[in-house]
């Protein structure tokens, strides 16, 4: 009985080891499983800042298994979406600011504002009332400016001529003489107002006469004037009709005095006056 006994005791002794051999790897496996789980919750750790990355995006990343590649596909697009929009909005922005409607505009308005200061220049240079003058007025003008220039009137003070012009202005007269011409006209200090002063009409041509009538006494001087204002009435009469002279000042007894006014002026077919104008000193 006590080597039976010893025997059986052996026995499940093996038994018991052998019972247990099975139940180590299932342990083993289980802290490999553990380790697995480990291994996966590291990757689950990796793919976090993936997953903090995806809201920049969309929602794709969350949804997908393929969390890392979508939602690094994601944020790249994104970045690259922006990059264009924000250089699109800089080219945009660029080109407003290079286009510079300001700029251009300046440019134009430079130009533009140069050249009608610069035509204004040439057109007015001792010349007045020329907006609205038709091409007939215009080619007076520039034709007279021509002939008068260096011309001087002779009287105790010598004076230029200058030209003028004043759009639908025709006919002129005594009775509406001053309202047109009171532009033109200079009243310096000491002289009656222009309303109390005196108009006098004369045959247009008598000044002319006066000056392009060979005498026997004439220089050299008087000859060349005589060709001046010979110049100046040929271009009066090729471009106005109804050429009038008229003479503004203050009258002393029967006669003017002073500075006056005097002015030859015409009219064209349009209906505009074109004259020229000058001091004559009488005392």
């Amino acid at each position: 009985m006590p080597a039976r006994f010893a025997s059986s005791a052996l026995l499940l002794s093996v038994a018991v080891l052998l019972a247990c051999s099975p139940s180590e790897p299932a342990t083993t496996d289980d802290t490999t499983g553990g380790t697995g789980t480990g291994e996966t919750d590291a990757t689950t750790t990796t793919g976090t800042p993936t997953t903090t990355a995806a809201p920049t995006s969309t929602s794709d990343t969350s949804t997908s298994d393929g969390t890392t590649s979508e939602g690094t596909t994601s944020p790249v697009d994104t970045t690259t979406d922006a990059e264009t929009t924000t250089t699109t909005t800089g080219e945009t922005t660029t080109g407003e600011a290079t286009t510079g409607e300001t700029t251009t505009g300046d440019e134009t308005t430079t130009t533009t504002t140069g050249s009608t200061t610069d035509d204004t220049g040439e057109t007015t240079s001792g010349t007045t009332g020329d907006e609205g003058l038709g091409p007939d007025a215009q080619a007076a003008i520039d034709a007279l400016e021509l002939v008068v220039d260096g011309v001087l009137w002779t009287s105790e003070s010598d004076y230029p001529w200058t030209v003028f012009g004043l759009p639908d202005a025709a006919p002129i007269g005594v009775d509406n003489l001053k309202e047109l011409l009171a532009p033109q006209i200079v009243v310096e200090n000491g002289e009656a107002p222009l309303e109390e002063q005196t108009i006098e009409q004369k045959p247009w041509d008598k000044i002319f006469l006066d000056m392009t009538t060979p005498q026997d006494w004439w220089t050299d001087y008087e000859i060349q004037r005589a060709e001046q204002y010979q110049a100046i009435q040929d271009v009066l009469e090729g471009h106005l009709v109804n050429l009038k002279m008229f003479r503004i000042g203050e009258k002393s007894g029967n006669w003017l005095s002073g500075a006056i006014d005097m002015f030859v002026i015409g009219e064209t077919v349009d209906g505009d006056l074109v004259g020229i104008q000058t001091i004559t000193v009488e005392t």
